[in-house]
Protein backbone atom coordinates (compact mmCIF):
# COMPACT_ATOMS: atom_id res chain seq x y z
CA UNK A 1 0.00 0.00 0.00
CA UNK A 2 1.40 3.24 -0.81
CA UNK A 3 1.41 5.88 1.47
CA UNK A 4 0.38 9.31 1.14
CA UNK A 5 3.76 11.20 1.08
CA UNK A 6 4.76 8.40 -2.00
CA UNK A 7 4.70 10.28 -5.81
CA UNK A 8 3.69 8.20 -8.66
CA UNK A 9 4.61 8.38 -12.44
CA UNK A 10 4.02 5.85 -14.37
CA UNK A 11 6.85 5.51 -16.61
CA UNK A 12 6.91 2.96 -20.04
CA UNK A 13 10.19 1.44 -21.47
CA UNK A 14 10.22 0.59 -25.40
CA UNK A 15 12.17 -2.82 -25.68
CA UNK A 16 12.28 -5.83 -28.18
CA UNK A 17 10.74 -8.74 -28.04
CA UNK A 18 12.76 -11.22 -26.07
CA UNK A 19 14.71 -8.19 -24.15
CA UNK A 20 16.64 -9.16 -20.79
CA UNK A 21 14.64 -8.36 -16.91
CA UNK A 22 18.15 -5.63 -16.58
CA UNK A 23 15.26 -3.50 -18.67
CA UNK A 24 13.06 -3.50 -15.41
CA UNK A 25 11.52 -0.32 -15.23
CA UNK A 26 13.12 1.99 -11.91
CA UNK A 27 13.55 5.55 -12.92
CA UNK A 28 11.85 7.74 -15.54
CA UNK A 29 14.66 6.48 -18.16
CA UNK A 30 13.76 8.39 -21.59
CA UNK A 31 14.18 6.13 -24.89
CA UNK A 32 13.31 6.03 -28.76
CA UNK A 33 10.68 4.82 -30.42
CA UNK A 34 10.44 2.76 -32.67
CA UNK A 35 6.74 1.07 -33.09
CA UNK A 36 7.53 -1.73 -36.06
CA UNK A 37 9.00 -4.42 -33.77
CA UNK A 38 8.94 -3.30 -29.89
CA UNK A 39 6.29 -3.93 -27.07
CA UNK A 40 5.61 -1.13 -24.17
CA UNK A 41 6.63 -2.52 -21.57
CA UNK A 42 5.09 -0.45 -17.50
CA UNK A 43 5.10 -1.57 -14.03
CA UNK A 44 1.64 -1.20 -12.57
CA UNK A 45 0.81 1.42 -10.27
CA UNK A 46 -1.37 -0.27 -8.49
CA UNK A 47 -3.37 -3.50 -7.99
CA UNK A 48 -5.19 -3.25 -11.13
CA UNK A 49 -7.94 -5.27 -12.83
CA UNK A 50 -8.31 -6.15 -16.31
CA UNK A 51 -9.31 -3.60 -18.96
CA UNK A 52 -8.57 -0.64 -16.34
CA UNK A 53 -6.88 2.19 -18.92
CA UNK A 54 -4.29 4.64 -17.00
CA UNK A 55 -1.72 7.28 -18.11
CA UNK A 56 2.07 6.21 -19.16
CA UNK A 57 4.68 8.91 -19.17
CA UNK A 58 6.73 8.30 -22.89
CA UNK A 59 9.59 10.38 -22.75
CA UNK A 60 7.51 12.97 -21.28
CA UNK A 61 4.27 12.48 -23.75
CA UNK A 62 1.44 11.03 -22.64
CA UNK A 63 -0.21 7.47 -23.97
CA UNK A 64 -3.02 5.31 -22.26
CA UNK A 65 -2.65 1.61 -21.57
CA UNK A 66 -4.89 -1.21 -20.93
CA UNK A 67 -4.01 -3.87 -18.46
CA UNK A 68 -4.77 -7.12 -20.21
CA UNK A 69 -6.45 -9.87 -19.37
CA UNK A 70 -6.18 -11.28 -15.62
CA UNK A 71 -5.14 -7.77 -14.46
CA UNK A 72 -1.85 -6.75 -12.95
CA UNK A 73 -0.50 -6.66 -8.65
CA UNK A 74 1.11 -3.59 -7.47
CA UNK A 75 4.57 -3.05 -9.91
CA UNK A 76 4.00 -6.13 -11.75
CA UNK A 77 5.74 -5.57 -15.19
CA UNK A 78 3.06 -5.00 -18.19
CA UNK A 79 4.08 -6.00 -21.60
CA UNK A 80 1.61 -4.77 -24.43
CA UNK A 81 1.71 -4.01 -27.98
CA UNK A 82 3.04 -0.87 -29.09
CA UNK A 83 0.40 1.07 -30.78
CA UNK A 84 0.94 1.83 -34.24
CA UNK A 85 0.95 5.68 -35.54
CA UNK A 86 -0.11 6.29 -32.17
CA UNK A 87 -0.41 10.32 -31.22
CA UNK A 88 1.27 12.25 -28.04
CA UNK A 89 -0.60 14.03 -26.06
CA UNK A 90 1.60 16.23 -23.04
CA UNK A 91 -0.29 16.06 -19.91
CA UNK A 92 0.16 16.61 -16.35
CA UNK A 93 1.38 13.49 -14.80
CA UNK A 94 -1.25 12.98 -11.64
CA UNK A 95 -0.56 9.67 -9.17
CA UNK A 96 -2.63 6.82 -8.75
CA UNK A 97 -4.12 5.14 -5.73
CA UNK A 98 -3.40 7.95 -3.27
CA UNK A 99 -3.55 11.97 -2.82
CA UNK A 100 -0.54 13.88 -4.18
CA UNK A 101 -0.57 15.64 -1.05
CA UNK A 102 -2.16 15.70 2.31
CA UNK A 103 -5.38 17.76 2.92
CA UNK A 104 -3.55 19.76 5.08
CA UNK A 105 -1.12 21.11 3.01
CA UNK A 106 -2.73 24.03 2.38
CA UNK A 107 0.11 26.72 1.91
CA UNK A 108 2.72 24.23 -0.15
CA UNK A 109 3.06 26.57 -2.88
CA UNK A 110 2.99 30.00 -0.39
CA UNK A 111 -0.02 31.86 1.40
CA UNK A 112 -0.40 34.21 -1.29
CA UNK A 113 -1.14 31.27 -3.70
CA UNK A 114 -4.03 31.41 -6.37
CA UNK A 115 -5.91 28.23 -6.06
CA UNK A 116 -5.58 28.95 -2.04
CA UNK A 117 -7.02 32.33 -2.12
CA UNK A 118 -9.80 31.09 -4.55
CA UNK A 119 -10.34 28.05 -2.24
CA UNK A 120 -10.31 29.86 1.21
CA UNK A 121 -12.31 33.05 -0.28
CA UNK A 122 -14.20 31.67 -3.28
CA UNK A 123 -14.58 27.78 -2.82
CA UNK A 124 -17.38 27.67 -5.24
CA UNK A 125 -15.10 29.71 -8.07
CA UNK A 126 -12.33 27.26 -7.21
CA UNK A 127 -14.18 24.23 -7.45
CA UNK A 128 -15.47 25.47 -10.77
CA UNK A 129 -12.10 25.49 -12.21
CA UNK A 130 -11.72 22.10 -11.16
CA UNK A 131 -14.35 20.61 -12.08
CA UNK A 132 -13.79 22.65 -15.67
CA UNK A 133 -10.45 20.77 -15.69
CA UNK A 134 -11.84 17.39 -15.24
CA UNK A 135 -14.82 17.88 -18.19
CA UNK A 136 -17.63 17.80 -15.61
CA UNK A 137 -21.00 19.64 -15.89
CA UNK A 138 -22.40 22.65 -13.77
CA UNK A 139 -24.03 20.37 -11.04
CA UNK A 140 -20.82 17.15 -11.07
CA UNK A 141 -21.98 15.21 -13.62
CA UNK A 142 -19.97 13.14 -16.66
CA UNK A 143 -20.86 15.03 -20.08
CA UNK A 144 -19.75 15.50 -23.68
CA UNK A 145 -17.98 18.70 -24.34
CA UNK A 146 -20.52 20.58 -25.33
CA UNK A 147 -22.15 20.29 -22.15
CA UNK A 148 -19.05 20.77 -19.95
CA UNK A 149 -17.78 23.59 -22.29
CA UNK A 150 -19.82 26.37 -19.90
CA UNK A 151 -19.10 24.46 -16.27
CA UNK A 152 -16.91 27.30 -15.28
CA UNK A 153 -18.83 29.91 -16.50
CA UNK A 154 -22.05 28.66 -15.11
CA UNK A 155 -20.75 28.43 -11.38
CA UNK A 156 -19.40 31.91 -11.93
CA UNK A 157 -22.79 33.04 -12.38
CA UNK A 158 -24.11 31.05 -10.17
CA UNK A 159 -21.77 33.09 -7.32
CA UNK A 160 -22.50 36.60 -9.02
CA UNK A 161 -26.16 35.91 -8.73
CA UNK A 162 -25.79 34.60 -5.20
CA UNK A 163 -23.81 37.90 -3.78
CA UNK A 164 -26.23 40.30 -6.06
CA UNK A 165 -29.47 38.14 -4.72
CA UNK A 166 -27.42 39.14 -1.00
CA UNK A 167 -26.66 42.05 -1.41
CA UNK A 168 -30.14 43.51 -2.62
CA UNK A 169 -31.87 41.37 0.59
CA UNK A 170 -29.96 43.28 2.71
CA UNK A 171 -31.00 46.43 1.49
CA UNK A 172 -34.55 45.34 1.56
CA UNK A 173 -34.22 44.13 5.29
CA UNK A 174 -32.45 47.46 6.17
CA UNK A 175 -34.79 49.41 4.50
CA UNK A 176 -37.83 47.39 6.15
CA UNK A 177 -35.82 48.02 9.50
CA UNK A 178 -36.09 52.24 8.79
CA UNK A 179 -39.33 52.12 7.71
CA UNK A 180 -40.37 50.04 11.17
CA UNK A 181 -38.27 52.28 13.14
CA UNK A 182 -40.17 55.49 11.89
CA UNK A 183 -43.61 53.54 11.84
CA UNK A 184 -42.96 52.97 15.71
CA UNK A 185 -41.99 56.49 16.38
CA UNK A 186 -44.44 57.78 15.02
CA UNK A 187 -47.25 55.92 17.16
CA UNK A 188 -45.33 57.08 20.09
CA UNK A 189 -45.29 60.59 19.46
CA UNK A 190 -49.11 60.29 18.64
CA UNK A 191 -50.03 58.44 21.82
CA UNK A 192 -51.35 60.68 24.30
CA UNK A 193 -50.76 58.29 27.26
CA UNK A 194 -47.12 57.87 28.61
CA UNK A 195 -47.43 54.76 30.80
CA UNK A 196 -48.52 52.82 26.91
CA UNK A 197 -47.17 54.24 24.05
CA UNK A 198 -49.76 51.78 21.70
CA UNK A 199 -52.63 52.69 23.59
CA UNK A 200 -53.08 49.18 24.80
CA UNK A 201 -52.83 47.32 21.92
CA UNK A 202 -49.24 45.26 21.12
CA UNK A 203 -46.65 46.79 18.65
CA UNK A 204 -47.74 46.36 15.07
CA UNK A 205 -46.69 43.28 13.56
CA UNK A 206 -43.88 43.35 10.98
CA UNK A 207 -44.23 40.17 8.88
CA UNK A 208 -42.72 41.83 5.57
CA UNK A 209 -39.49 42.34 7.61
CA UNK A 210 -39.69 38.84 9.20
CA UNK A 211 -40.54 37.17 5.77
CA UNK A 212 -37.38 39.39 4.20
CA UNK A 213 -35.30 37.71 7.30
CA UNK A 214 -36.29 34.34 7.53
CA UNK A 215 -35.90 34.48 3.02
CA UNK A 216 -32.36 35.77 3.43
CA UNK A 217 -31.41 32.77 5.72
CA UNK A 218 -32.73 30.49 3.38
CA UNK A 219 -30.85 32.10 0.53
CA UNK A 220 -27.87 32.05 2.10
CA UNK A 221 -28.04 28.69 3.72
CA UNK A 222 -29.37 27.09 -0.24
CA UNK A 223 -26.16 28.89 -1.29
CA UNK A 224 -23.71 27.18 0.92
CA UNK A 225 -25.72 23.82 0.95
CA UNK A 226 -25.14 23.99 -3.33
CA UNK A 227 -21.41 24.55 -2.38
CA UNK A 228 -20.92 22.07 -0.13
CA UNK A 229 -22.92 19.76 -2.30
CA UNK A 230 -20.14 20.38 -5.57
CA UNK A 231 -16.91 19.98 -3.35
CA UNK A 232 -18.59 16.44 -1.80
CA UNK A 233 -19.54 15.35 -5.71
CA UNK A 234 -15.96 16.42 -7.10
CA UNK A 235 -13.75 14.84 -4.65
CA UNK A 236 -15.87 11.44 -4.82
CA UNK A 237 -15.36 11.84 -8.82
CA UNK A 238 -11.65 12.08 -8.31
CA UNK A 239 -11.10 9.51 -5.88
CA UNK A 240 -12.99 7.36 -8.27
CA UNK A 241 -11.14 8.63 -11.38
CA UNK A 242 -7.85 7.88 -9.61
CA UNK A 243 -8.24 4.89 -7.54
CA UNK A 244 -7.94 6.92 -4.37
CA UNK A 245 -9.28 5.03 -1.00
CA UNK A 246 -11.43 6.88 1.71
CA UNK A 247 -9.17 6.89 4.91
CA UNK A 248 -11.76 8.08 7.32
CA UNK A 249 -15.15 8.68 7.77
CA UNK A 250 -15.98 5.58 5.80
CA UNK A 251 -19.32 6.17 3.17
CA UNK A 252 -19.12 9.88 4.03
CA UNK A 253 -15.58 10.70 3.83
CA UNK A 254 -16.22 13.38 0.77
CA UNK A 255 -19.43 15.02 2.22
CA UNK A 256 -17.19 15.40 5.98
CA UNK A 257 -14.63 17.48 4.27
CA UNK A 258 -16.80 19.47 1.92
CA UNK A 259 -18.95 20.60 5.84
CA UNK A 260 -16.01 21.01 7.90
CA UNK A 261 -13.62 22.04 5.85
CA UNK A 262 -14.14 22.28 2.75
CA UNK A 263 -11.23 24.99 1.41
CA UNK A 264 -8.77 22.97 2.42
CA UNK A 265 -10.66 19.91 0.64
CA UNK A 266 -11.07 22.59 -2.52
CA UNK A 267 -7.02 23.45 -1.95
CA UNK A 268 -5.93 19.45 -2.31
CA UNK A 269 -8.75 18.74 -5.30
CA UNK A 270 -6.80 21.76 -6.77
CA UNK A 271 -3.22 20.57 -6.34
CA UNK A 272 -4.27 16.86 -7.41
CA UNK A 273 -5.02 17.67 -10.83
CA UNK A 274 -2.81 20.45 -11.51
CA UNK A 275 1.10 20.48 -11.46
CA UNK A 276 1.89 23.74 -9.92
CA UNK A 277 5.78 23.07 -9.13
CA UNK A 278 6.00 23.16 -13.23
CA UNK A 279 3.35 25.69 -14.62
CA UNK A 280 1.54 28.98 -12.84
CA UNK A 281 -1.89 29.25 -11.30
CA UNK A 282 -4.12 32.01 -12.29
CA UNK A 283 -7.36 33.24 -10.21
CA UNK A 284 -9.14 34.63 -12.85
CA UNK A 285 -9.51 31.64 -15.78
CA UNK A 286 -11.52 28.89 -16.50
CA UNK A 287 -9.76 26.12 -15.05
CA UNK A 288 -7.46 28.37 -12.85
CA UNK A 289 -4.13 28.03 -15.19
CA UNK A 290 -2.62 29.48 -18.49
CA UNK A 291 -4.54 28.59 -21.22
CA UNK A 292 -1.26 26.64 -22.61
CA UNK A 293 -1.09 24.47 -19.38
CA UNK A 294 -1.54 20.48 -20.98
CA UNK A 295 -4.49 18.87 -19.25
CA UNK A 296 -4.67 16.01 -16.78
CA UNK A 297 -7.54 14.52 -18.49
CA UNK A 298 -7.57 10.98 -19.64
CA UNK A 299 -9.38 9.36 -22.53
CA UNK A 300 -12.33 7.82 -21.00
CA UNK A 301 -13.36 7.49 -17.46
CA UNK A 302 -12.59 4.32 -16.17
CA UNK A 303 -14.75 2.97 -12.93
CA UNK A 304 -13.35 -0.07 -11.57
CA UNK A 305 -12.03 1.20 -8.68
CA UNK A 306 -14.64 1.29 -5.64
CA UNK A 307 -14.27 4.67 -3.88
CA UNK A 308 -16.02 3.50 -0.44
CA UNK A 309 -13.87 0.58 -0.09
CA UNK A 310 -10.97 1.19 2.58
CA UNK A 311 -8.64 -0.92 0.92
CA UNK A 312 -9.27 0.83 -2.48
CA UNK A 313 -10.59 -2.39 -3.54
CA UNK A 314 -11.60 -3.17 -7.35
CA UNK A 315 -14.70 -4.16 -8.10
Amino acid sequence: MMSDKQKYTPVALATTPGATDEQTIATPVAVGIDDSNRILEVASPANLPENYAFEVDVEGQCLMVKVPAGGAREGQKISVPFPSGWTAVRRVSTPVGHWKDGLCECFRHGVFHPLLCNAYYCPLIATGQIMHRLKLTWLGNEGSIAQTTATFRTILWITISYYIGRFVIGLLVGANAVYRVVEVAKIMASSPTSGNQFGGNPPPKNTVGGLLVWGRILFILSFVAFTIYLIAKTRKHIRSKYGIPEQSCHGCEDFCCALWCHWCTVAQMGRHTADYETYAALCCSENGQPPHVPSVEIVGHPRHFHPSNGTGGIV
